[in-house]
Parts: C-alpha cells; structure tokens; sequence
C-alpha cells in the first residue's frame, strides 16, 4: 500500500465533507489508499467547520449537497485559510458560486482514479 511508503511527517491530512455514510467511507479508503491521512469525514457544514476549528487540514473533498444544505460556507473557510481542496459531487458547474468555479470538480459518480488525481494536483499545487 502506498500510504506504508511514507513517512509521518510526510502524509498530508484531507478533510472529507460527504453525507451519505458509505460514500463517505469509500471516499475516506480512496484517499488513504492515495497515502493522505483522513482529518475527518463530516456530513455537515457545522461539523466540516468544526473540524477545521480543531485540527490542521491540508486539502479537502466537498461535496456540494448535504441533506438540502450547501457546502459553500465551508469552502469558504477553506478559501480564507489557502486550503485548496475539489468539488465532488452529483450537481452541475453551474451550480457552484462564481468565485469557487476555478476550482477543480469530480463529477459522480465518480472514478477513484479520478478523484486521486485531483486530490493529488490541488495538493502539488500546495507545497
């Protein structure tokens, strides 16, 4: 597994915002298969927020509708922090605010390869 390769201070930690439980697992394996620590897997805006309050996060993977609430707020906080992280989700670009349509988006469903290329790109883009 390649998460085995790296050392501690080397894995980076991803923050992931998806409230269906399993997809949220599934995502959660993906980015530990790609060697990333999993900061968290929260199924609100409330909890990802509570999450960044708490603990350093790297990167993140949002999806957009929670249950009928948007994820906007969050990618805010992200924003303001320099956090880069991707869109994954069922809705359309169009969907997405104007000042967060820059950032990358993994339509679903998705592919894990898919998903670990752009997590990996927002996270090169970082150092």
């Amino acid at each position: 597994m390649i998460s085995d390769t790296l050392e501690d201070e080397d894995r980076r930690s991803v923050l992931v915002v998806e409230d269906d439980d399993m997809l949220g697992e599934a995502i959660g394996l993906c980015v530990e298969e790609a060697g990333y620590e999993v900061a968290g897997v929260a199924q609100s805006v409330d909890a990802a927020l509570a999450t960044l309050h708490d603990r350093p996060v790297d990167a993140a993977l949002l999806d957009v509708n929670l249950r009928g609430e948007l994820v906007f707020a969050v990618a805010d906080a992200l924003a303001e922090r320099g956090v880069p992280f991707v869109f994954v989700t069922g809705q359309p670009a169009s969907s997405i605010p104007e000042i967060h349509r820059h950032r990358p988006l993994v339509p679903k469903p998705y592919y894990d390869a898919a998903l670990c290329a752009a997590l990996a790109s927002v996270l090169r883009g970082q150092r």
